[in-house]
């Protein structure tokens, strides 16, 4: 990249150079990297379109062009994804959040605020970058009745996510590291509503997704040879998870909603409904549990 390139003609030449290499958004990304390398927001491009760039604005771009082409989650490479209207750190230790989890979000702003506006624990299982429950605890930051809790296998996940909550300021939000197949609540302590986002693709599957997916956390992906591994384990657990009753939503991959009721429904839940996406895709299983 020598000689004197403006913006409007490293984007030219990027876009292609993206495109040749498969990535399915290639304008969107270069806009977004150009706009790192060059400090500045992705409308200021175009409003400055025919500004020379400089031999090292040029160098800073080529090096995150060469991560991109490699199919590098633009995300880690931002080092942030927008969720809920929130921005968020994310990295190789946390799924990339996903705009159909938003859907997740949703309907527990739809059950918290009918059964538990006045108060009530909140807890997000496999929480990752911390994204469900951060986007919950800033819908209801006005609600200080509401405790949240959120658990992650792993040690880095926890710490991204405590990360993500002091930059959003909603240190009310308490993270600590636990196995889905272990933690319940302390003794005395009861839970309200538990969200989860499992892993839920057949393990035969992992080997088709995108190159970008992965480059993801493969414990967070995995969801066992049906995929339905983790929503068993929830099953299993909901007496323990939920001993005075309550409300258990999870998110579920296409064409795994009926499986997943079918699996809940041993637990004799009072209901159990699901919510579709904007496709039309059963995307949240949602049951409700009273104490026995």
């Amino acid at each position: 990249m020598s000689g004197n390139w403006t913006v409007i003609e490293l984007l030219r030449w990027a876009v292609p150079y993206l495109e040749k290499y498969g990535v399915s958004t290639p304008r969107l990304d270069a806009e977004l990297l150009l706009a790192r390398a060059l400090s500045c927001e992705r409308l200021d491009l175009y409003l400055n379109y025919d500004r020379p760039t400089s031999a090292a604005e040029r160098e800073a771009f080529k090096t995150l062009l060469i991560r991109r082409r490699e199919r590098e989650p633009i995300a880690y490479i931002l080092g942030q994804r927008e969720f809920w209207s929130l921005p968020l750190l994310v990295n190789p230790d946390v799924l990339v959040p996903r705009p159909e989890t938003e859907h997740l979000v949703e309907a527990a702003v739809a059950v918290i605020s009918r059964h538990y506006a006045a108060g009530g624990t909140v807890v997000d299982l496999g929480t990752g970058s911390g994204n469900i429950l951060l986007a919950l605890a800033h819908h209801f930051q006005d609600h200080a009745g509401l405790n949240w809790l959120g658990f992650d296998i792993s040690p880095e996940a926890v710490e991204t996510a405590g990360q993500n909550a002091r930059r959003l300021q909603l240190e009310q939000v308490e993270f600590a590291v636990a196995d889905l197949a272990e933690v319940r609540p302390r003794p005395g302590e009861n839970w309200d509503v538990i969200l989860c986002n499992p892993p839920y693709i057949p393990t035969v599957e992992l080997k088709d997704l995108p190159a970008e997916v992965q480059r993801e956390p493969r414990g967070a992906l995995d969801g066992g040879a049906d995929g339905l591994d983790y929503y068993r384990l929830l099953s299993r657990r909901i007496s323990l998870l939920l001993p005075a009753g309550g409300f258990l939503l999870v998110e579920v991959g296409a064409g795994q909603a009926e499986q997943v009721k079918a699996l809940f429904a041993k637990q004799h839940p009072q209901t159990l409904e699901t919510v579709v996406d904007l496709q039309g895709i059963e995307r949240v299983v949602i049951g409700q549990w009273i104490p026995s």
